[in-house]
């Protein structure tokens, strides 16, 4: 059991860590259940439950996953809302990110041109990187962050870990809704060219969205968009 495969890693000795910044991952999380009919989707948030892995497979509630059918949402990196102030994780999707993601997940999810074929689903929300590479900065540094998260995807081992986990939770749909989507060299664009390496194709395995953040701005939800 791990929350993932990068066991010797340590995010300290990163050239852009910064002591503010928690050491620890945040493990990947059980959200809930998507319900799709041939009509509507329906998204039901349940206790936010630690995925284990081990080499292709998971488990949570202390139990193995193998039989059920998932969709992957994919994040890029915790930040300082995921920690508590001993810098321990205390969950995923939290923040204004969590408030408008479990809000409007589903409302947005339906008019995707994604096709989801009729089933039942547990959601798994995933950090491609799962260290805090903003370094619990406030305000946030961009720079900083997407430095700290390039460097540990290209030169650390973060691409081979997230495949594995991809691998291993064999998820039947993937949302990208990662940060960077109007920058052609942002995140986004990073977790999707490693998606599409392992074989996903665009459109039909996996899409891509708006980072939740910005799914709210005052009461307009026009920015809340999965492709």
């Amino acid at each position: 059991m791990a929350v993932n495969f990068m066991e010797s890693f340590d995010f300290s000795q990163l050239p852009g860590f910064r002591r503010t910044a928690s050491i620890l991952p945040s493990p990947d999380q059980y959200l809930g259940e998507l319900n799709v009919s041939e009509s509507s989707i329906t998204f039901s948030r349940r206790k936010q439950e630690d995925i284990d892995y081990q080499l292709g497979r998971i488990s949570y509630h202390g139990q193995p996953k193998d039989e059920l059918h998932y969709l992957l949402v994919v994040l890029e990196s915790p930040h300082r809302f995921e920690y508590d102030i001993q810098k321990q994780p205390v969950g995923l999707i939290r923040g204004k990110s969590g408030d408008n993601f479990f809000l409007l997940f589903a409302s947005t999810l339906q008019k995707s041109s994604l096709s989801i074929r009729p089933g039942t689903y547990h959601v798994i929300c995933a950090n491609a990187v799962q260290y805090q590479s903003s370094c619990g900065l406030d305000p946030l540094d961009r720079r900083l962050r997407d430095q700290n998260w390039i460097d540990i995807f290209d030169r650390y081992g973060g691409a081979t870990d997230f495949r594995q986990r991809v691998f291993a939770i064999k998820p039947r749909y993937t949302i990208n809704l990662c940060t960077g989507g109007s920058n052609p060299q942002g995140l986004r664009l990073k977790v999707s060219q490693s998606l599409d390496a392992m074989g996903l194709i665009k459109g039909k395995h996996y899409t891509e969205g708006n980072h939740p953040a910005s799914w709210m701005r005052g009461n307009d939800t026009s920015n809340a968009k999965i492709f």
